[in-house]
């Protein structure tokens, strides 16, 4: 019977499938060459070595033994939730409550999570991305926006 350890399986497939995504997603672009690279060329050229990595670890998996973890739901569905939040109320709300909004959906993976420190942490991110995508970068993200 041939040994296979799961989680390596999966986690390769998972890296090939992300590596052919940006792959076949960049070939519409230009490539251009090592002097001149044109928009498609590093997309193309990391999702090529997320495929050979992907590869790698999925032949490493190959005779030894492993069995898939146990997903933590209680973890994994806050997250997402929270991503997709941050995705739906940004163009609506703006920034500062897409970021409040997705620090307490986050907040919620934990057991331990306080309302204070969840806050404050809000509150941080929100500065920095503040400072940094709008201040410095000069990014035209909406800060506050009436939903209405």
């Amino acid at each position: 019977m041939l040994k296979l350890d799961k989680t390596d399986l999966v986690s390769g497939l998972i890296l090939v499938a992300i590596g052919l995504y940006f792959t076949v997603g960049a070939l519409d672009y230009r490539m251009g060459t090592l002097t001149r690279m044109g928009p498609g060329f590093i997309p193309v050229s990391l999702g090529v070595v997320c495929i050979v990595l992907g590869l790698a670890v999925g032949i490493v998996s190959l005779g030894r033994e492993g069995a898939l973890p146990e997903v933590h739901w209680r973890a994994v569905v806050p997250v997402i939730a929270s991503i997709a939040a941050f995705a739906l109320i940004l163009p609506r709300a703006g920034m500062l409550p897409a970021i409040a909004v997705t620090v307490g959906i986050a907040a919620l993976a934990s057991p331990r999570s306080r309302p204070l420190p969840t806050a404050l942490v809000a509150l941080c991110v929100g500065l920095l991305l503040w400072v940094g995508f709008i201040k410095i970068l000069g990014m035209p993200i909406p800060v506050l926006r009436s939903p209405f």
